[in-house]
């Protein structure tokens, strides 16, 4: 046994981060918002069946993130239907792929423990974790590392240019995971590049023309088909998200450190620990100077601009624990691992696995989890409904999954629509003036009265069907659920 994972180590790497990856991603309900926000985005790709416009519903435009991992997303249910372990098997793939390229980067970085870095992949308690969560961050960081694996695999493994060209397509592929986030390691290969002064060999017309083919052409597509689109690309999303406070996102002096130094740390954890554990023994590796600046600079220079922009959230410095945990198992490499820390790893992998597996337990919020939500409201619904619709409320995006309905989100006061990114769908008097649509609403009790009044102005008698209690005694925040008389009566 112990030859055959010597003779075989990716595959058995590849097999324990599959088993890992896949398992309990179905155990428990999308969480909201962004579980939520993400699935419903794809689900409209399907149920619209336009993979160019991005929808929140058929009201409503939603461009807060390029496609790509909507499209995979969209995919995945295509195939397996819809349940949340098709929904979260996009991320899981990314993992596999981040733990594949730790693989091929050990080798050039860590020759002679090319699995080290591998190993800490799946025994980081946050790399896991973001695996099971619908997020468009673990899909970048795995499109990123791609990217600068194909420039380390040229730059330090062989010289073929055609590397080069592979860095440039994988850089659209972040592109369209994240926008320009995605292009932030480019830095470190650009300031690389020039201190060794070959800063020309980047410029590959192959490379770049595919970068314009993959990268930019959906951009141009949706920018010709909703007009003033560009504007909220560059003004909603670039310049606000850097020099302003609009998205509410962390912006204090003091951001970086709450938001980011968690992350390194959790992503980071078990090399850490290892580093400890056997710094005083392990003698200082003989390395290349010149492949410790480029894993530094890929470091640095992306957490210096998350850190200066005044945007921020603990997931934006996901795809960086790659580079720390190259640095990290540099310093490791001639660590004397022996029979007690094969032991300790193997623990250590069995515990993330199984906090994995408690999850459900966890993150016992109904408030918060569709899956618990759409059980609680079921037994209310008079049949099948088209458009699950919150009235001054946190819509539950979620619930697209298990209702196939779209989730709306109203308010009683007519507001200005933006392209997209709208805080409501409509106001309540707008959307009682559209055809019957075996419509549900749900209200918390203590905007109750108003609901009912509004209704009434319309000419309409709304129809309770049930309530929804937060806790154990009624309390304001209870919920509502009212459906419109005569619209559950059409045939679905």
């Amino acid at each position: 046994m112990r030859e055959f994972i010597r003779n075989h180590t990716l595959l058995c790497l590849m097999l324990l981060a599959g088993i890992w990856a896949l398992s309990f991603q179905g155990s428990r309900g999308l969480m909201e918002p962004d579980e939520g926000r993400y699935t419903n985005v794809a689900l409209q790709i399907l149920q619209h069946d336009d993979w160019i416009s991005l929808y929140r519903n058929q009201d409503s435009l939603h461009f807060t993130k390029p496609p790509l991992t909507y499209w995979t997303v969209a995919a995945s249910v295509s195939l397996f239907s819809h349940n949340e372990w098709a929904v979260r098997l996009p991320m899981a793939l990314a993992f596999l792929l981040l733990v594949f390229l730790g693989y091929r980067l050990g080798r050039l970085f860590v020759p002679t423990r090319p699995w080290l870095p591998a190993v800490f992949i799946p025994a980081s308690p946050l790399l896991l974790l973001a695996a099971s969560w619908v997020n468009t961050d673990t899909v970048l960081a795995a499109m990123t590392t791609l990217a600068m694996t194909c420039y380390a695999q040229y730059r330090f493994g062989g010289g073929n240019h055609r590397w080069l060209d592979a860095m440039w397509w994988a850089f659209a592929l972040a592109f369209m995971t994240k926008g320009p986030p995605g292009l932030l390691p480019l830095l470190a290969i650009v300031a690389f590049a020039l201190w060794h002064r070959d800063g020309r060999v980047l410029w590959r017309p192959l490379g770049i023309i595919g970068f314009a083919l993959i990268g930019l052409t959906w951009y141009a597509a949706v920018i010709y088909r909703h007009p003033g689109l560009l504007d909220y690309f560059l003004g909603h999303e670039v310049v606000a998200r850097i020099a302003t406070d609009t998205h509410n996102r962390n912006s204090e002096w003091y951001g970086p450190f709450t938001q980011f130094l968690p992350t390194l740390l959790l992503g980071t954890l078990p090399a850490l620990i290892a580093l400890a554990v056997f710094r005083k023994k392990t003698p200082a590796p003989t390395r290349s100077q010149e492949q410790t600046r480029f894993l530094w600079l890929w470091f640095a220079l992306p957490l210096l601009v998350f850190s200066l922009a005044q945007s921020r959230l603990p997931l934006y410095v996901l795809g960086l624990t790659m580079p720390a945990l190259l640095l990290l198992s540099r310093r490791l490499e001639n660590a004397p691992f022996g029979r007690g820390a094969a032991i300790a790893m193997a623990v250590w992998l069995a515990a993330i696995l199984a906090i994995k597996g408690l999850l459900p337990v966890a993150l016992d919020d109904h408030d918060k989890d569709s899956r618990a939500f759409a059980q609680d409201i079921r037994p209310m619904l008079p049949g099948k409904p088209e458009q699950i619709i919150f009235v001054e409320d946190m819509s539950r995006n979620g619930l697209n999954l298990y209702f196939d309905a779209d989730i709306k989100k109203v308010s009683f006061t007519a507001r200005v629509k933006p392209i997209s990114d709208s805080s409501y769908d409509s106001s309540l008097a707008e959307e009682l003036a559209l055809p019957p649509d075996r419509r549900v609403f749900i209200l918390k009790r203590e905007i109750e009265e108003r609901f009912v009044g509004e209704v009434a102005q319309a000419g309409i008698t709304p129809e309770k069907r049930g309530e929804w209690i937060e806790g154990k005694k009624p309390s304001p925040r209870d919920r509502m659920l009212y459906v419109l008389p005569g619209e559950f009566d059409q045939p679905e």
